[in-house]
């Protein structure tokens, strides 16, 4: 086990195999995180799931694959997880199958995601100039929202995902996605009827203005979760995003 302690000298941070919770009481976060073999310093990846997802489960699935490209790899959970979902539906608010208030790029999911920055910063193991963000439909927005948020991260991707026109709602603003400097990669399926095409496209026509490096590539014949229906495709396509951004070495194979 490892633990890290605050101020106080409470443990803030304290990491159990693969397991690690930062925090206490309300204010708790808990995830998943996996490193490479090796003392590094390696560069690190924020993976961010969607509605009913988790860290366990989502973020698992993603890192056992990215911590092989020599990312360590850390997935916090949000309030959209199914964990949380289960909850309210017995009784902490909201309904069995519907996001709650704060799903997606809210402020406590957006807090969150920077628990995990800062878990990143501090880790002797990872180069902090080397972080990157991945996240697919809710978890897209926490990482759409998160790189409005920080100047350092070094590249960003994000699958089934978008802005909305406005505030108020789980995704991002396209004011809100102004502030982004990070090198954005987007990946849409064109029939995609829950996040539609067009919510990615105005997170392209943002990053063009402000002339942030970005690219978008829609899939034919492809809907929501395209991250599993074009698994081998995404992770290439992410992989080359990544190296093309400085997150990965070009000399690794």
């Amino acid at each position: 086990m490892f633990a890290s302690a605050n101020a106080a000298g409470k443990s803030a941070f304290v990491l159990q195999g693969e397991s690690w919770t930062h925090g206490e009481g309300e204010a708790q976060v808990s995830g998943i995180l996996l490193k490479p073999e090796g003392k590094g310093p390696f560069p690190a990846v924020i993976i961010s799931h969607g509605m009913g997802g988790s860290a366990d489960s989502f973020g698992m699935m993603k890192a056992r694959e990215m911590v092989k490209w020599g990312l360590v790899c850390i997935a916090p959970e949000y309030t959209h997880s199914g964990k949380a979902m289960g909850r309210a539906a017995q009784g902490e608010g909201g309904g069995r199958g519907r996001a709650p208030a704060n799903a997606g790029a809210s402020e406590e999911n957006l807090r969150r995601a920077q628990v995990c920055l800062e878990i990143l910063r501090g880790m002797p193991e990872v180069d902090a100039k080397r972080i990157a963000a991945y996240g697919h439909s809710m978890g897209a927005f926490v990482t759409i929202g998160l790189a409005a948020q920080v100047t350092d991260l070094k590249a960003a991707a994000i699958t089934g995902s978008g802005l909305s026109p406005r505030e108020g709602y789980a995704a991002p603003s396209n004011s809100t996605a102004e502030k982004i400097r990070t090198p954005f990669l987007m990946l849409h399926g064109m029939n995609d009827t829950t996040v539609r095409p067009d919510q990615s496209l105005a997170l392209k026509q943002v990053l063009d203005r402000q002339k942030v490096p970005n690219d978008r590539l829609v899939a034919d014949d492809q809907g929501h979760p395209i991250d599993q229906t074009m698994r081998e495709d995404v992770f290439r396509l992410i992989r080359e995003w990544f190296t093309k951004h400085g997150v990965l070495d070009s000399a690794a194979k």
